[in-house]
């Protein structure tokens, strides 16, 4: 049976690629958007929306590609140069990237922790127009601030893993933020989570379907990217 923590580096490093991506897309020409359309034979209702969708719910989710390109940006002289396989460099870079996205929307609390009230402040704000989303991202929050104290006391009483994450910028947000990457795929994925792949093919009728649901909320889709 693997270490139960082996599933967690791998995911850290793949979340360090997702970041990269997250620059390269910035230079990239604009996804087009499928829009919604009356006559499509896609059987969607305010239940199924709600719900998992298969082939839309596999991907990482990290968050809205503007906040996570400004962080890259400011924390790139810490990414490892590629071919580079030293892994504490990379939890290094991204432990500091992800301080950074907390930062910038004031969720760090007092000793390393999560402060709810700034996220509940912030979500009023940012999900003003779309209620469900406001009552997820402050439910995600609140599960995965206790989830990760967890995983960091496991984290402080190895050596190893104290190792690879010495000069890392505040570990325990680290762990914080990968919960909320897969936190979708745990528990509820309701439809803005939904997200397809190129390479599964299934990119396009994600989107789509995804805006539907938006249509069929009665509520404008949001125009920032998310990754």
């Amino acid at each position: 049976m693997a270490h139960p923590m082996s599933c967690s580096w791998l995911a850290l490093l793949l979340l360090a690629i997702v970041a990269v991506q997250a620059q390269d897309s910035e230079e990239s020409t604009s996804i087009e958007i499928a829009s919604s359309s009356s006559s499509s034979s896609e059987d969607l209702t305010e239940e199924k929306c709600g719900k998992e969708r298969k082939g839309c719910c596999s991907e990482l989710y990290i968050g809205e590609e503007e906040d996570l390109v400004k962080c890259f940006t400011i924390h790139s002289s810490k990414l490892p140069p590629d071919g580079d396989s030293d892994v504490g460099k990379t939890l290094r870079f991204l432990s500091c990237f992800v301080e950074c996205l907390y930062k910038q929307k004031k969720y760090i609390g007092k000793s390393d922790t999560i402060n709810m009230k700034m996220v509940k402040l912030d979500a009023e704000t940012t999900y003003a127009d779309r209620p469900k989303e406001r009552d997820y991202h402050i439910a995600m929050l609140d599960h995965c601030r206790k989830d990760a104290m967890g995983i960091y006391n496991l984290l402080k009483a190895s050596p190893g893993a104290k190792a690879l994450l010495k000069n890392a910028c505040r570990p325990y947000l680290l762990m914080v933020f990968l919960c909320q990457s897969d936190y979708h795929q745990k528990h509820e994925c309701p439809y803005f989570r939904w997200e397809g792949s190129d390479k599964a093919g299934s990119k396009d009728s994600c989107e789509e379907a995804k805006h539907k649901c938006y249509h069929i909320e009665g509520i404008a889709s949001p125009t920032n990217s998310s990754l």
